[in-house]
């Protein structure tokens, strides 16, 4: 029985709105997520260039990178880390020794690191690398700095790395 002026919407209305709400957010999450991961990325590498900048300065005034303490790590995504990095001309590729002390810091070759940091950006899975040459490729797996990294001076990343 109709009675005069109902106000209100029915219960299929309401579904029907909270449906095509949750079919938008399942369609927009992904973008978004993957948006803001770009974002940081994109982030960081300023950030990776900043620091080369200021590695290539220091280098500039002292011939060695010795010393060096004006590292940028303020990133509250990544963990941004340096290593000196020799040219070994036998295998023509620039090498990360397994630590600081096995490379020469008077030859003039670095590699930056920046690895995301669980606590803030735990979703990602990749880290970025920028070498001496200004050579930007982002890596799957973790970085470390222990760990040997070959980046070949023909431009070509290794297969687990692309050019960013």
């Amino acid at each position: 029985m109709k009675t005069g002026n109902q106000h209100g919407f029915t219960l299929i209305e309401l579904m029907m709105t909270i449906m095509v709400i949750a079919i938008l957010a399942a369609i927009a999450y992904p973008s978004y997520d993957e948006f803001i991961r770009r974002s940081r990325l994109e982030n960081v590498r300023g950030d990776l260039l900043e620091n080369a900048r200021r590695l290539e300065s220091f280098y500039a005034r002292n011939r060695t990178f010795n010393g060096f303490n004006e590292l940028k790590n303020d990133n509250k995504y990544f963990d941004i880390f340096f290593v000196y990095n020799p040219l070994d001309s036998t295998l023509g590729n620039h090498l990360v020794g397994t630590s600081n002390a096995a490379a020469d810091p008077d030859v003039g070759h670095y590699l930056l690191t920046a690895k995301a940091k669980a606590s803030t950006n735990g979703k990602e899975t990749r880290f970025m690398q920028l070498n001496d040459d200004g050579i930007t490729t982002i890596c799957t797996g973790q970085a470390t700095t222990q760990a040997p990294v070959l980046i070949p001076d023909t431009g070509t990343p290794p297969k687990e790395c692309e050019m960013y």
